[in-house]
Formats: structure tokens, C-alpha cells, sequence
């Protein structure tokens, strides 16, 4: 079992990841910056850690991510000031990236469908800051020695979990939407399957089961 840890503990997303992957019996840490947010996270089955990204250096991240097989990046800034979501979403998540090509962790990166380049978002959107971080943050991967899988769903809903529609090859499909649900079983099932790495997996809701998408079993 995997010694895992979740960065962006309390996102809706991670909260449903987090059961997933402690009741598959590995061992779980939850990055928090909100102290008020520990109970939340224990809830999950999950280890609360305190520590705020944007503030940690280098050896601070270096240090976060020491012992751990798996790093899962579910954070994010969540809007707001453009300074503020490069700081979290492009200059934390490359600290974090080069963390783990020194630790030899395994990076699960949470990014989304249009994350490209070319994402076409214009320069006066409040999206802009977004979507700049992470295609340079996902390109940086892709370019790594890490080992690596990127997780790039369309637009999140609420609605329960479903299967998934693989965007294989790449621009056969347009984004749609997808339950955060079906992103947290995304996240368990690559994790529990190693063999799954170096691939950028664009998704919509679909009808074919995760584990089935993956190539990792059927159902």
C-alpha cells in the first residue's frame, strides 16, 4: 500500500478521493491551509496537515513531500487575484514538481480539460491567470523526468459518480462536464495502478468504467 499525500485536502474533490484511497488501505496525509478544516479531513479517514503552499520555499515543499509514493495535487487558489493564483497554481505547483523528481514520488496532477497553450482564454478574463498557470504547469510536467499522470476533466458537477468518455485520440471529443465523483475514482484508480503514467487523460462523463477506461479492468 501507498504511503499518499493530498495537497488541496479540503477541495470537494479530495474530500471524495480521500475515503476512496484510505479504504483501499493506503495510508493518507491531507495538506490543509486552514487549520478550522482538520475535522473535516479526518473525517475522511485521512491524516490533517497543516502548511499553506503559497508561503512554503522550496525545502519546505521538499520537506512536505519527503516519505511520501504519491503526491496528489487537487489544490488551487480558487479565483480570485491573479497574483495570488500564480502563486499557488503555476510557482507552488512547479516547487512541488521539482520535489518529486528528487524524491522519486509519483505526481498525480489534477488540471482540467482545456489546459493547453492555446487555451484561447483572453488576457482581461478572470480565467486568464488560471488557465496561463496551469498549461505551463502541465507542459513542465510533460517535459520532466517525474513520474507522472495528468488528470484534465471538463466542467465539474455534483451529480453521482458515473463513467468516463476518454478524449482518445486527442480532439476527438469536446469538453463537456463530468461529476467531481467520477474525478476522485479517477484519482484512486491511478493511483492503485502505477502502470498508469506519463498520459494526460482529458474526460467527460461517459459510459465506460473508470478502471475499464484505464485499461486497468472491467466491470
Amino acid at each position: 500500500m501507498a504511503r499518499i499525500l493530498v495537497l488541496g485536502a479540503h477541495g470537494k474533490v479530495a474530500l471524495l478521493a480521500q475515503p476512496m484511497l484510505t479504504g483501499a488501505q493506503h495510508t493518507v496525509h491531507g495538506v490543509i491551509r486552514n487549520p478550522d478544516h482538520r475535522d473535516d479531513v479526518a473525517a475522511t479517514g485521512a491524516e490533517p496537515v497543516v502548511a499553506d503552499l503559497e508561503q512554503l520555499d522550496q525545502h519546505g515543499i521538499d520537506e512536505l513531500v519527503k516519505g511520501f509514493d504519491v503526491v496528489v495535487w487537487s489544490a488551487g487558489a480558487g479565483g480570485g487575484a491573479a497574483e495570488r493564483t500564480r502563486a499557488v497554481d503555476h510557482d507552488a505547483a512547479l516547487r512541488v514538481l521539482d520535489a518529486v523528481q528528487r524524491s522519486g514520488a509519483r505526481l498525480v496532477m489534477v488540471s482540467y480539460f482545456g489546459a493547453r497553450r492555446d487555451h484561447g482564454v483572453p488576457e482581461d478574463h478572470p480565467f486568464h491567470a488560471y488557465a496561463e498557470a496551469k498549461a505551463l504547469v502541465d507542459e513542465a510536467i510533460r517535459a520532466s523526468g517525474a513520474d507522472w499522470v495528468i488528470l484534465a476533466p471538463s466542467a465539474l458537477t455534483l451529480d453521482d459518480e458515473t463513467g468516463i468518455e476518454v478524449d482518445e485520440p486527442e480532439g476527438s471529443i469536446e469538453s463537456g462536464e463530468i461529476p467531481r465523483a467520477t474525478v476522485a475514482r479517477l484519482i484512486a484508480e491511478v493511483v492503485a495502478h502505477p502502470a498508469v503514467r506519463g498520459l494526460t487523460i482529458r474526460c467527460n462523463a461517459g459510459g465506460t468504467p473508470v478502471a475499464e477506461a484505464l485499461g486497468t479492468g472491467r466491470s
